[in-house]
């Protein structure tokens, strides 16, 4: 067959036809294909349209880490109290700093107290003059009932009359008693002298051994009551350690020997390691509530008592739980103040967020437990804004 009978018999049976249809389908397959590309790209460049940052609702497993600022403790601490009332100028020793046996800590104005000393001096100087004088009336009193006495013997007991003689030994009697009275008020005038001097020395606080200062609570200018603690010092370093409340921890059992990581206030980036010592209940300040001591293991050489820090524990791990980001606990798009019921918003069908209120467990830092009945693994949670309002 010819080429020419060829392409008439085609044409005949329409083949030429079809091979064209087939060709404007490609074109059209090629063309819908770029379209998408084109607006998944555009889509790209400019972004979601949503103006909301999102995270999956998770569910799976969570170590709780609880937080909780702390001071570092040595041994052998003493608390320093306010011997008197004043205002207090207190010398550049910060907690952390090391101070040597007899250092200045703080000075109380005592101004008051020595006009108080100057009254104790003058009463004792009145006490001293008192009992010279009732000394001095015992002895008159004594030397004439002794001549009485005398003549009354020499004279056979008839003179001097007997109303007489009685009345010399009262009158001794008397004179006796003053003196014990004068005794006694000299006493308490001299012993209010040595307590108000010995507590006009202790106007100057000084620390009573070399160590550390672990707490200091006082600023210059301040006004200081008496019997207020000033400062805490620790006699050594040998041994050291952090004391935190548990409240985050909620009933969760720890135990001794529980692990937990210091980052000091000082070194950020040098974690410390520590071990449960003891765990404290029942004090005196907060009822039932407890408290975690930790003993730090091996703590640097730059590490001092009165140091802050944070403590990281973490607790007993929480298995298949519904988790989210932490972010997503404080966002609100209403920008509302009231957070008085933990709540996420999801992102709805249409688009908008979607209040859930929810009950919420332990975190990690990053994400936190939480329950309700109307959330499922995938949800897609509201973690921030992407295009806040107004801008």
């Amino acid at each position: 067959m010819t080429d020419a009978e060829a392409g008439a018999l085609d044409t005949f049976l329409g083949a030429g036809a079809r091979r064209g249809r087939g060709h404007m389908l490609s074109l059209a397959l090629l063309t819908v294909a770029a379209i998408a590309a084109i607006l998944l790209l555009v889509r790209f460049l400019s972004g979601t349209d949503s103006p909301y940052y999102t995270a999956m609702v998770e569910q799976g497993d969570v170590v709780p880490l609880v937080s909780e600022r702390g001071t570092i403790h040595g041994s052998g601490e003493v608390v320093l109290a306010a011997a008197l009332d004043g205002t207090v100028s207190a010398e550049g020793v910060p907690a952390g700093g090391r101070v040597e046996e007899g250092q200045v800590l703080a000075t109380i104005d005592a101004e008051p107290l020595r006009s108080t000393m100057a009254a104790d001096r003058s009463l004792v100087s009145a006490a001293e003059s008192d009992l010279a004088a009732a000394r001095a009336a015992r002895e008159d009193a004594a030397g004439r009932l002794g001549r009485f006495e005398d003549v009354w013997r020499r004279s056979g007991h008839r003179v001097p009359a007997i109303n007489e003689l009685e009345t010399a030994r009262a009158a001794l009697d008397r004179a006796t008693r003053e003196v014990s009275a004068a005794e006694s008020r000299l006493s308490a005038a001299r012993s209010s002298l040595k307590a108000h001097s010995e507590t006009l020395a202790a106007a100057v606080v000084r620390a009573p051994f070399s160590g550390f200062v672990v707490d200091r609570n006082i600023s210059t200018g301040q006004r200081v009551r008496s019997g207020m603690r000033l400062f805490t010092l620790a006699a050594s370093d040998e041994t050291l350690e952090i004391e935190v409340p548990l409240a985050k921890a909620g009933n969760a059992e720890i135990g001794t020997g529980t692990l937990a990581r210091v980052r000091l206030d000082a070194m950020p980036d040098a974690v410390q390691q520590a071990t449960l010592a003891r765990v404290l209940v029942d004090r005196a300040d907060a009822p039932g509530s407890r408290r975690a001591a930790f003993t730090l293991e091996k703590p640097a050489e730059t590490v001092r008592p009165g140091m802050a820090a944070t403590v990281e524990i973490a607790l007993p791990a929480r298995k298949g739980v519904m988790l989210v980001p932490d972010a997503a606990l404080t966002f609100e798009p209403e920008n509302s103040a009231d957070r008085s019921r933990a709540r996420i918003y999801l992102v709805s069908p249409d688009g908008e967020p979607r209040r859930v209120y929810v009950s919420t467990g332990a975190g990690d830092g990053k994400r936190t437990e939480v329950f309700a009945n109307d959330l499922k693994p995938g949800d897609e949670v509201i973690i921030g804004w992407r295009n806040p309002p107004g801008k």
